[in-house]
């Protein structure tokens, strides 16, 4: 008999007390849960039965891989998924239990869009609390109960929040377990903002949780470098000794086990069974997890048993190569495209220019009585973000990058960047500077002070109905993402608008920079998403469309960017 039935009967169901659910950080990390979440589960979800469409007690027999993750207890867990496999059921099952096990404890749910989170509120937390009669009693209608939020009896609280963008919607909050879900879809620069919400806790408890994209994708490169990539092993006794399992045959699920029939093993091509009694996790990736990596866990829909296996062959014969690896295997596929490659930074460099002092002195000749411009992308304070200015002038028909710098070292303290841009500034003579919005509220306020809205231009990326429009109250443009960036892309492949310094130079950052932009297409906005591969730096990139983009404001490029265009894709509201 579970612990909540030993209370009381499932239909009669009076709460516990707190001191009777009350859990230690050291009972949780010794794995002395009186209740584990499965087991809660097990007792207080219902789901309807997909034949009599009638609610039954939520089962793991048709789900034994399931149990291993909703119990596991690892700081941190990656599942790697593809469609249709009970992701955000999982996701929210597991909130839900913590929240009811454990009195105070703080969850955060963040997706990548407003309509993702509101529809993960409404499936997955508010209709079980509706139908499960245990789960209702846990969260009375008394206490905060709406969409971004909900609060327990125990005083435990879910908050639920989107980051597409920016990560703003998250800072200032507290949690002590954070899931972030469509995690190939957030942007990797707002990761360590997110995670910030749990810096005070002392539980620290992350679940990153997705279907893969490209093999630059972040979920791709965390399962590669940081994953214990645990993978359920199917056997094939058809091979090796009848009561050896060690002599059999194990299959990790994938391509080669499709087979007409059913799934089939990769060595005989014989029906397998993925609810082998056998059947179990393994690791093929570090086989000793420590705090800072992640126990992760491929699901593939090769594995679920309420998918017919028709419609499996139908997916596999149909379907792009591609979207079949993501949502059939859950596994990654090399689809993301490079908008450049070196060869068109290379051909927009001056073999003749240099960033040396002498070179650049004997250049600032052609930059009197020009209107000079600048461009900075302030650093986010993580490892893989950097301060960057550019500044740059119409010279000879093209638009030339005459300096460049990146802030590092002592360099990167605000008030020595604010010291050396004010110098760079004057000594160029700049007549609009292009700053970044969101990454420097305090830097920004200092320029404005000391020369002017009319100088200090400040854009933010956002999704507004044109590709470029002025937000008047708060005094910044709110440029298009993926529309501005695609348009300084096309300029500097057209290799007619651009002018950089000899590649010797400029390669290393600033062009390595600009090759660390990738694309990828996302269904739910039906728009190319620019991303950088994790563990690079995209900085140089967006300094050099800020400063652009300034020079613009005197100088209109029609030809390569109109602002007032309407974009005429539906896009969910960030």
């Amino acid at each position: 008999m579970s612990f909540l039935n030993s209370l009381s009967g499932p239909w009669d169901y009076t709460p516990p007390t707190v001191d009777q659910v009350r859990l230690s950080e050291q009972d949780i990390r010794d794995a002395q849960i009186p209740v584990r979440p499965s087991q809660f589960i097990e007792t207080t979800m219902m789901m309807p039965n997909p034949h009599t469409r009638q609610l039954e007690n939520f089962s793991f027999a048709e789900r034994r891989y399931l149990r291993e993750i909703y119990d596991i207890q690892a700081p941190r867990v990656l599942l790697m998924c593809g469609r249709q496999v009970e992701k955000s059921t999982t996701l929210g099952n597991k909130t839900l239990s913590y929240a009811c096990l454990i009195p105070h404890f703080r969850i955060l749910y963040v997706s990548p869009s407003s309509q993702q989170t509101k529809e993960f509120s409404k499936t997955r937390l508010k209709e079980p609390l509706e139908t499960c009669p245990d789960l209702k009693t846990w969260f009375p209608m008394h206490l905060t109960d709406n969409v971004f939020e909900k609060k327990a009896i125990n005083r435990s609280e879910i908050k639920l929040r989107y980051a597409f963008l920016n990560a703003d919607r998250c800072r200032g909050l507290s949690a002590d377990l954070i899931c972030m879900d469509e995690f190939q879809d957030l942007l990797l620069d707002n990761i360590p903002v997110i995670e910030e919400a749990a810096s005070h806790s002392p539980f620290k408890w992350f679940i990153y949780s997705g279907t893969p994209k490209s093999l630059d994708n972040s979920i791709q490169v965390y399962w590669d470098a940081y994953s214990t990539q645990n993978e359920w092993a199917v056997p094939c006794d058809r091979h090796g000794l009848p009561n050896n399992p060690g002599s059999w045959h194990w299959n990790i699920l994938g391509e080669r086990n499709i087979g007409i029939k059913g799934l089939s093993c990769d060595r005989c091509g014989e029906v397998i069974r993925p609810d082998h009694p056998l059947a179990r996790w393994v690791k093929t990736g570090n086989p000793n997890p420590k705090f800072d990596i992640f126990e992760g866990f491929r699901i593939p829909q090769l594995m679920v048993p309420w998918l017919e296996w028709s419609n499996i062959l139908t997916k596999y014969n149909q379907y792009p190569r591609a979207k079949f690896y993501n949502e059939v295997l859950g596994a990654s596929f090399d689809s993301g495209q490079r908008p450049l490659m070196q060869g068109d930074v290379q051909a927009c460099c001056d073999g003749e220019f240099s960033f040396k002092p002498d070179k650049l002195k004997e250049f600032m000749t052609k930059l009197r009585g020009k209107q000079v411009y600048a461009g900075i992308d302030w650093g986010q304070d993580s490892n893989n973000s950097y301060t960057i200015i550019m500044i740059g002038a119409y010279i000879d028909g093209f638009f030339r990058i005459v300096f460049a710098h990146r802030f590092t070292g002592a360099e990167a303290e605000p008030k020595e960047q604010i010291s050396k841009i004010k110098k760079l500034l004057a000594a160029f003579e700049v007549s609009r500077v292009g700053v970044d919005y969101g990454g420097g509220y305090w830097p920004n306020d200092e320029l404005l002070r000391l020369y002017g809205s009319q100088r200090v231009v400040r854009y933010q990326y956002s999704t507004p109905k044109t590709i470029v429009n002025y937000d008047s109250a708060k005094g910044r443009f709110l440029i298009h993402r993926s529309e501005v960036m695609s348009a300084i892309f096309n300029a500097i492949k057209r290799r007619s608008v651009f002018r950089f310094p000899k590649w010797s130079e400029f390669g290393s950052p600033y062009g390595a920079d600009m090759l660390a932009i990738f694309s990828e297409y996302n269904e739910r906005t039906r728009m190319t998403e620019y991303k950088k591969s994790p563990n690079t730096t995209d900085d140089s990139f967006h300094a050099l469309l800020l400063c652009f983009m300034a020079s613009m404001i005197d100088n209109p490029r029609p030809d390569i960017l109109v602002p007032s265009a309407k974009i005429d894709r539906e896009l969910d509201k960030d």
